[in-house]
């Protein structure tokens, strides 16, 4: 072809008028208010404010908080040490324990907000219902309810899951639920009004709500009842190297303590390291078969055996044959103790109805005046709402076996949509809200990309989605979770729950599918001037 002549059909028109780089608005909706919605919001206000975006977070309760909003059972905690459980931008040198109480947490979050101003982008009472990718605007088209009547719409260039995965209780799949004339309660629905002094209680689950409701619950009920499928290990509280005892025994910051917190910055960002070292160490214990593995589990077995010393004919019963860690870790601050008090006991047996009046099993029936679901949640990953992407493709169908993601924050056929803790997360060492805060840095790194660049939508590649799974599977098969526990961190085919290694810091525009809003995919550079 002579080099005069064009090789292009059409020619483009490049305005002398504009510069390179002219970023366009791009409406960004956030589902949530939790801790990850709230990083985004201080993110976008304070550590990388961007005027082209404008953001909206949508919230279906009235109050921040998200899971620790929500949940407020007797008992409700933290098993990690507070030091480690804030923004990355928030320490908060007045915690009263290493280890604290739910409503602690919760007032954490909520002064923290007030203090950065974060309720301004905030939309309260409003759930969305309905996602609808639009390929022709490269927009998703939003349906929300708001007060749970009022039916409104909105559209987002960039959509961000920030709902979380321990927010959509589950009941038991039990027969008779419904017939029950007492009073029946979800953990994460708990009723602050009832009183059990007195009464009859059975807890069904020995997961972490669980474990932290019962002894929280025992002492004023006349009798309660632990029904459990499964034994689960209960360890020590997390990071037990760092309490004072060295035996992971809580304990309250004195007020010198905190005070020296307070006047001594580089003091108390030394002591949170230390911390954050030992959480990071716990990566270790979660090697299948390794030496680390070996010890924790014989040293928490030993532990166990020390608190059933009384009743060594339960140990058989309450002491797990699975490796250690496969199902999540469960500090049991008192449970064990608890449970073999005079008005207390465990029921091993499956149980086969919820009567009017108690529980049904093969070879018991006992009434209740209280039974106590700690059932856990739906951990599927699938969005609690419906989310259709391009060409009509539905994660809850595509997910229903087993959801696949790409490092956790973006999904196959979900143009310019992004989650916090997706599937094959979180991680099971290390500080949760420095994770997040690092997903938000992704996030922020492909919106400021699709301003600059004249970008209309990008979508992870289904092959890469599918290439990283494989890898991100065959590094989990060296680990507890892959072991075949009954859990919430795995199905009958993978590893569903938990990160399987390194995390990405830049994005690798070769795995998505990049679509530009002109057929010119350098319109971004204008009359290649800067401004």
């Amino acid at each position: 072809m002579p080099c005069n002549e064009n090789p292009q059909s059409d020619t483009i028109q490049v305005d002398p008028n504009q510069y390179a780089f002219k970023t366009r608005r791009l409406r960004v909706v956030c589902i949530g208010a939790g801790f990850s919605g709230l990083i985004m919001a201080h993110k976008l206000k304070y550590e990388q404010p961007l005027d082209f975006v404008d953001l909206a977070i949508y919230e279906k309760n009235s109050e921040v908080g998200g899971t620790w909003l929500e949940n407020v059972y007797p008992g409700v905690g933290c098993d990690v040490p507070a030091h480690s459980y804030v923004f990355p931008f928030e320490p908060n040198p007045s915690w009263s324990k290493c280890y604290v109480g739910g409503e602690e947490i919760e007032k954490y979050i909520i002064d923290t907000v007030e203090k950065y101003g974060l309720k301004d982008q905030i939309v309260f009472n409003t759930r969305v219902v309905k996602s609808i990718w639009n390929e022709d605007r490269g927009k998703w088209a939003l349906e929300l309810k708001q007060n749970d009547k009022t039916i409104i719409q909105d559209e987002a260039d960039i959509l961000i899951n920030a709902a979380g995965i321990l927010n959509r209780w589950k009941m038991p799949d039990i027969s008779g639920l419904d017939q029950f004339s007492g009073k029946l309660v979800h953990t994460a629905a708990w009723d602050k009004s009832y009183d059990w002094s007195g009464k009859r209680v059975a807890v069904i689950g020995n997961g972490s709500s669980g474990l932290q409701a019962l002894p929280a619950l025992q002492p004023k009920a006349s009798k309660i009842v632990n029904y459990i499928r499964h034994p689960t290990w209960v360890s020590v509280n997390l990071c037990p190297d760092i309490t004072k005892d060295g035996m992971g025994t809580n304990f309250e910051y004195s007020e010198e303590e905190k005070v020296k917190f307070r006047d001594d910055p580089s003091g108390f960002l030394e002591y949170r390291k230390k911390i954050e070292n030992s959480l990071n160490t716990v990566y270790r214990l979660m090697l299948s078969g390794s030496d680390h593995n070996r010890m924790l589990s014989t040293g928490v077995e030993g532990l166990m055996r020390q608190r059933l010393s009384e009743n060594p004919h339960l140990i058989e019963k309450l002491v797990p044959k699975y490796e250690i860690g496969c199902r999540r870790l469960s500090p049991g601050d008192g449970y064990l103790e608890a449970m073999q008090q005079p008005n207390a006991e465990w029921c091993f047996e499956d149980i086969q109805e919820i009567t009017k009046s108690g529980i049904r099993t093969a070879n018991d029936e006992q009434e209740f005046d209280l039974i106590v679901c700690a059932t856990g949640f739906d951990t599927t990953f699938i969005p609690g709402w419906e989310l259709v992407g391009r060409d009509g493709r539905r994660l809850d169908w595509e997910w229903e076996k087993t959801p696949e993601a790409y490092f956790s924050i973006c999904a196959g056929g979900t143009p310019n949509y992004f989650m916090f803790a997706g599937p094959n997360c979180p991680i099971g060492h290390g500080s949760v809200p420095q994770m997040l805060a690092w997903s938000a840095d992704y996030m922020l790194k492909w919106i400021k990309k699709i301003a600059r660049e004249d970008i209309k939508s990008v979508a992870v590649n289904d092959s890469v989605v599918r290439a990283y799974n494989r890898r991100a599977q065959a590094n989990l098969k060296n680990t507890v979770w892959s072991k075949g526990c009954n859990a919430w961190y795995n199905n009958e085919h993978t590893v569903t729950a938990m990160y399987p290694g390194k995390a990405l810091e830049d994005i690798r525009g070769e795995d998505f599918d990049i679509r530009y809003a002109t057929s010119d995919a350098f319109s971004y550079l204008g009359n290649e001037a800067a401004a």
